[in-house]
């Protein structure tokens, strides 16, 4: 029987800066997701994921994604969105692939649906005000 692949149907960025600090290999990153079945079968789910990269003055950087589809390959799903996020703000690719070598989806990043949107919340709410220079 055919399945859909797990597909990007939603992605909102949130940035404090357009890119991050000096492109230094000095910043922290995490992930957490939320999910649920959709229908009567057991491999088909939404996947709803949160990567954020904070640089070494704080600035935040966050990729709210929604996907839909099968389960298959969920969590090279989540390192992808992280990895493309590190690469839309102007990380080296040297620095991704280091940063990222060691890195898999652990399941204890997983947050029922009211614990996801409160830490969304909460990590945008980190966030510095937007400024124009």
């Amino acid at each position: 029987m055919y399945t859909s692949p797990l597909k990007e149907f939603s992605r909102n960025d949130y940035f404090d800066q357009s890119v991050i600090n000096d492109d230094m290999a000095d910043f922290s990153f995490d992930i957490f997701f939320s999910g649920k079945r959709i229908g009567s079968r057991r491999d088909l789910i939404d996947l709803f994921v949160v990567t954020w990269i904070m640089d070494d003055t704080e600035n935040i950087f966050i990729r709210y994604s929604i996907y839909s589809g099968d389960k298959a390959d969920w969590k090279e799903k989540i390192t992808d969105q992280l990895k493309i996020l590190m690469q839309d703000i102007n990380v080296s690719k040297e620095i991704i692939s280091g940063r990222l070598r060691y890195f898999e989806v652990k399941s204890e990043k997983y947050l029922p649906t009211e614990a996801f949107e409160k830490k969304f919340l909460e990590l945008k709410s980190r966030m510095k005000q937007f400024q124009e220079y």
